[in-house]
């Protein structure tokens, strides 16, 4: 980077405007002012020359009479313009001073309610919060919350959630009042006052101490868990509120939901989980779905569908223990459900398990499949037994192992919802996925009766036969069913029960002309599942570098654009601050951090409004804007519509808009938004596994042994690994030198490669229980991948990326 690339801003010369003063009945036009002055000199001078005041000139403060907001010295330097109209007040130390002396809940109601209401906006500023705090002003806003009612408590939680926002002064709250805010939320149903509740509930909940983001960190999700256990009604009110015809409610709630579900301890996991589910929270939120909701709701369902594909992640890495009570209830209900040998004990392997220890087979799908077998025997129970039933019948040879199929079940779902990553970047409604278990029932169903039609037998070969042929059915069912359908499942079920086999086979056939089959192997799944949580992190790190790196954006307010105003957005090092600054053009270079005078606190960022959400469009002025490239930063405290954003951008590109807003969500911890961030990732994870493709396909090389060796010898010799990999193109007669590494052929045929693959898939099986990847990436690491990609990216100057095309089409 250039030396001069950030030069400081030049000195800023003297500027003089004209405003008007009030001071109670005085009224001073026209009165001129140095806005590189200070304010204090400029009270100063209204106290000694033009009114005739007493005490000292500190007690006294400067508002803007619309708005009254502070005249602070920044605002003084940038914002105050010509004609501005003021008003000489007391100080906000005096102004705290006299709330707090009026915030008596056994004073008049009256004169309680009005203070209150002022109370909203002056906590807005550092110095009245710092008094309000140093004051007892916080104990005696709880007082009031304790005992207030209708507006009076409206604007006492709205008070204290607007405290909140600042990083200091509210570390101290009981037990005993977190419980009264708990009991707000249940008790009460106006939106007014149910609103800013779950917001400070939302922001306790934030608060805890593997936070890193949080300013304060003493609370968390066990603290509010003690008083959320002491109201037994409060989860249920909440899945009831998703249900309530009130929007604002319904999104509150859902708020409420994801954020104990994204906070949520070890400890208290299980219980929270199995009270959500007892409570059919999936069902209602698939209900929502299929409201058509608006955008701001719609985010919050997307992330509630992310917050399950982690959580099924976790139970899926969670392995199966028999000293684990429910566990062995589990499986023991498995087996009495099964009606095979009433009263004796277990015989597990004519359930389908491979060995006599249950928790080794089950090992791939952990306690996510467990939980699915365990609820389709409850839920299912006569088809469950129907299914033994049936196959007993069947020579031994030709039986469908029940367990078996179960386990390839859950691998397809959790393949194809990215279960098995932990990494979302679904963008759409899943609603299929909302119904986990019983899809896992119908693809079990649909496994017995490919089973049967294909004459398959219990052997490795046959059971991978039929599982691809699930996995296509299945694939193509979830392709084509609507997400709005009220008859969603009843459509799937058909399509996989009900659909011939003749039907199913041909369109596998098809599918196979244009994908490799050997991509659905287990070796290399495993292999995509690390290689996408690597991508995940890579684009992750390259969209939050867009922001680090900057751009600029038009100033939009109620009345639009401003005109011959620029504004240069950009994120600090450590990600705590969000830097912008005002131009009156754009300039030919990124303005430095030391040019940007103002700064958003990201800690207080809760979430994004896009589209007609954004408050951008609650104007008039800023219809003809195009939704698809505005967005908003929300703070936990926008709920105010009036105020409800941090910052707003109008993106000039839609590569802008897809950088910044998932740049924020990853930041966020939120769900991306956009598909071609999902589809950048796909391309690195697909590059990624094909680059390790080429190190598999050898003939007969031990890929573990060969790698393992050649970066043995690079490491104590520093020479490079081994020979060039090559190519044949048998049609051509020519040859290329592609890399360093083993040394591979490409043939036409691919029986070596097939030959490579079943060595590796068995090798995979037997060290499966070791939870060992049969694997090397010898084509190269992630991060190799991922300095390449960055080689070959360039930012222009707006902060976009340009990707290399040819790149992707290697």
């Amino acid at each position: 980077m250039p030396p001069d690339a950030y030069r400081p801003a030049p000195p800023r010369s003297k500027r003089k405007i004209n405003i008007t003063v009030t001071h109670g009945t005085h009224k001073l036009e026209n009165y001129p002012i140095d806005t590189s002055g200070s304010v204090s000199s400029i009270i100063k001078g209204l106290w000694l020359s033009h009114f005739s005041l007493t005490g000292n000139p500190s007690n006294y403060c400067l508002r803007v009479v619309e708005t009254e907001e502070l005249l602070t010295q920044e605002r003084l330097r940038r914002k105050l313009a010509d004609g501005d109209n003021l008003k000489l007040v007391p100080s906000p130390a005096l102004m705290a001073a006299d709330i707090v002396t009026n915030l008596a809940p056994e004073d008049e109601q009256s004169l309680l309610k009005r203070t209150i209401f002022l109370l909203q906006k002056y906590l807005k500023e550092d110095e009245f919060v710092d008094e309000f705090v140093a004051l007892g002003g916080l104990e005696k806003l709880q007082d009031v919350i304790i005992t207030a009612q209708g507006n009076t408590l409206a604007y006492a939680l709205t008070s204290l959630q607007t405290l909140m926002e600042h990083d200091r002064g509210w570390e101290s709250f009981s037990k005993q009042f977190i419980a009264t805010l708990v009991s707000i939320i249940v008790k009460q149903n106006l939106v007014n006052i149910c609103r800013p509740a779950t917001a400070i509930i939302i922001k306790l909940v934030a608060a805890n101490p593997t936070n890193p983001s949080a300013a304060i960190q003493c609370y968390g999700f066990d603290v509010v868990n003690s008083a959320i256990t002491s109201q037994a009604s409060f989860l249920p009110t909440l899945v009831q509120r998703l249900s309530a015809t009130d929007y604002l409610l319904q999104l509150n709630s859902l708020h409420l939901i994801n954020s104990l579900f994204r906070h949520v301890t070890d400890r208290a996991r299980s219980s929270f989980v199995q009270m959500l589910d007892a409570l059919r929270t999936r069902h209602v939120v698939s209900m929502l779905m299929q409201s058509s909701p608006a955008d701001e709701l719609k985010a919050q369902l997307i992330d509630y569908q992310r917050l399950l594909v982690s959580e099924g992640h976790r139970r899926r890495r969670t392995n199966v223990d028999f000293r684990n009570k429910e566990h062995a209830a589990a499986l023991k209900d498995l087996w009495e459900l099964s009606g095979i040998d009433p009263g004796s004990a277990p015989q597990w392997d004519k359930l389908g398990f491979m060995t006599v220890l249950p928790q080794r087979d089950l090992s791939r799908v952990g306690v996510l499949g467990l939980e699915a077998m365990h609820a389709f025997a409850q839920r299912e129970t006569a088809a469950y037994q129907q299914l033994f039933v049936d196959e007993f019948k069947r020579p031994p040879e030709r039986r469908c192992p029940f367990v078996k199929v179960a386990i390839e079940a859950c691998e397809i779902m959790a393949d194809h919802w990215e279960v098995s990553t932990g990494y979302s970047t679904i963008t759409s409604y899943q609603p299929l996925l909302l119904a986990f278990q019983q899809v896992f029932g119908i693809l079990v169903m649909s496994f017995f009766r490919l089973w049967r039609e294909m004459e398959a037998d219990d052997t490795a070969e046959d059971l991978n036969r039929v599982t691809a042929l699930v996995r296509s059915q299945f694939k193509h069912s979830a392709s084509i069913i609507e997400p709005s359908s009220p008859v969603l499942l009843a459509t799937f079920r058909s399509e996989m029960i009900e659909t011939a086999y003749a039907v199913v086979r041909e369109r596998q056939l098809k599918n196979l002309e244009v994908e490799d089959p050997l991509l659905s192997k287990p070796p290399v799944r495993n292999l995509r599942e690390r290689f996408y949580q690597q991508s995940y992190e890579d684009v992750k790190r390259q969209r939050v570098e867009c922001l680090k790196q900057g751009a600029w954006f038009p100033v939009v307010k109620e009345k639009g654009r401003v005109k011959g105003l620029n504004r240069f957005y950009r994120l600090g090092l450590n990600h705590k601050f969000l830097h912008y600054g005002d131009f009156p053009r754009v300039l030919g270079r990124r303005p430095g951090l030391d040019e940007l005078s103002e700064r958003i606190d990201m800690s207080l960022a809760t979430d994004l409004l896009t589209g007609i959400s954004s408050p951008i469009f609650s104007s008039k002025k800023n219809a003809a804007e195009i939704p698809t490239l505005c967005f908003s930063l929300k703070s936990s405290s926008s709920s105010d519509q009036a105020n409800a954003s941090m910052a707003d951008f109008i993106c000039s590109t839609p590569t802008q808009y897809s950088e910044w807003t998932d740049g924020f969500n990853m930041l966020l911890d939120k769900n991306i938004s956009n598909r071609d961030t999902a589809e950048y990732i796909r391309i690195l994870t697909e590059v990624a596994v094909t680059l390790a493709m080429l190190d598999i396909t050898g003939e007969g090389v031990d890929v573990v042994s060969a790698v393992a060796a050649a970066e043995g010898a690079s490491d104590v010799t520093g020479s490079p690994p081994v020979a060039p990999h090559w190519y044949d193109d048998h049609q051509s007669g020519a040859s290329a030198n592609v890399g360093v590494g083993l040394p591979i052929h490409y043939h036409e045929g691919r029986t070596d490669k097939r030959d490579s693959m079943n060595q590796l898939s068995q090798r995979d099986e037997d060290e499966d229980e070791d939870e060992e990847e049969s694997f090397s990436e010898g084509g190269g690491s992630m991060s190799d991948l991922a300095g390449s990609m960055s080689r070959r990216a360039s930012y222009d100057d707006e902060g976009h990326v340009d990707y290399d095309v040819d790149f992707f089409d290697t």
